[in-house]
Order: C-alpha cells, then structure tokens, then sequence
C-alpha cells in the first residue's frame, strides 16, 4: 500500500531550473569557465557539492568544494528573493488532494535546507509536508538513494510504500535505487531529462490523481 509521496523540488514544485541556471551562469563567468563547456543538464538533480566536485576536475579550479557551494548558495538565494516565482500549476491542488486523503507528504531535495525554506515559506506550502530533507543530510546525493530512504525514515514508512515525484534523470535513478515507485513529471525547462526508469510519465500535474497513485501499488 502507498502510504507517502515524496517530492523533489527544484522543477516539480517550482520551475526553477531558468533560476539556478541564471545564478550559476554569472559564478562561471567569473571563474572564466566557458559556459558552452559546462555539461550542464547532467547536474540538474544533483547535490552542488557533486556539481563542483565535477567541474572542479574539469576546469582545474583553485577554490574549494566548501567556497564553491557557499558562493553557489548566496548567488541562488539572492535570484530567489529577487525573482518572482509561484508553484508548477496544480501542486498545491495535488498536496490538498493528498493531505484530504492521509497520505503523508515529504519533500527532498538536492538544494540547500536555506534554499528549501525560503520556497516553502514564500510559497505558504509549508503546511501541507510532513517533513523535508536537503542533500546536505545525507552522506551521497542523488542518484544514490540515500536522501530517499533518509526521507522515508522521517515519515515512518517503509520504501515500498513511497512513491516520488521527480523531473530528472538522476532523481528518478534515486527513487528506483531506493526500491520506491516513482512518477516522472516531463518539465520541458529541465533540459529533457531522461525519465524513461520512472514508473509513469505525466506532463502536467493535474494527470496525477489519488487513483494513479493507488495504481502504483504492488
């Protein structure tokens, strides 16, 4: 039986992949990376400290990990509270529905607990999650399965029981290394990820009912 559903973030509550690609373009600038050598949608889904660790062996930075992300966080936040942004049309619907319905809801994400906080609380969706989880919680980020089961764990329910929510190739490699059922949601501004591991794959929200979640079960 389902008894969550865990959501990612970072283009399937928010469209905000246009935002992190905005903030990061101007870090790259100044390190003089070459944008068009980035290997960009690789990264979207993972943990910054994994993004910078990769481009660090790339491009033979100097700064460290520690230096990159912090630089990375403060340039995100500040787009963040600059540029406005609402939820993906019908999430907030889908989250009433699950609430409405016992479902327990969780989120988890590759961003910063900052990050996560100012879009929940800008939002006001805080109310409908049980519990959220940053990568920084976790030991491996996406596409290891830790931040999943570490999830999981939060909501008191077994894996099997999970069902997540994903926009990218590497969250949805998470949630199936995670032994959860997973729906991939097809964000045409999250630079066509591969989503053909998911168990379903929608193009809008208002596809996903409590049926189709139920439709899952094993």
């Amino acid at each position: 039986m389902i008894k969550a559903v865990i959501f990612d973030m970072d283009g399937v509550i928010i469209d905000s992949e246009p935002l992190h690609w905005d903030a990061n373009k101007q870090i790259f600038a100044q390190l003089g990376i070459p944008i068009q050598d980035v290997p960009y949608s690789n990264y979207i889904g993972v943990s910054n400290e994994d993004m910078w660790q990769d481009l660090k062996n790339l491009f033979n930075l100097s700064h460290s990990i520690e230096e990159l992300v912090q630089w990375q966080n403060e340039e995100t936040l500040k787009y963040f509270k600059e540029t406005p942004y609402k939820p993906i049309d019908g999430i907030v619907e889908l989250l009433i529905e699950l609430k409405n319905n016992n479902f327990k809801v969780g989120l988890a994400s590759s961003s910063p607990e900052i990050l996560i906080e100012e879009v929940l609380t800008h939002l006001d969706i805080k109310k409908y999650f049980d519990t959220y989880a940053s990568a920084d919680y976790v030991p491996r980020g996406k596409p290891k399965p830790d931040l999943f089961l570490y999830t999981a764990g939060l909501l008191q329910v077994k894996p099997k029981e999970c069902v997540v929510i994903e926009d990218s190739k590497q969250g949805v490699k998470a949630a199936k290394a995670a032994g959860m059922k997973c729906i991939g949601f097809a964000n045409p501004n999250s630079m066509n990820q591969d989503l053909s591991q998911a168990d379903i794959i929608v193009k809008s929200f208002k596809d996903i009912t409590i049926d189709l979640i139920k439709s899952l079960e094993e």
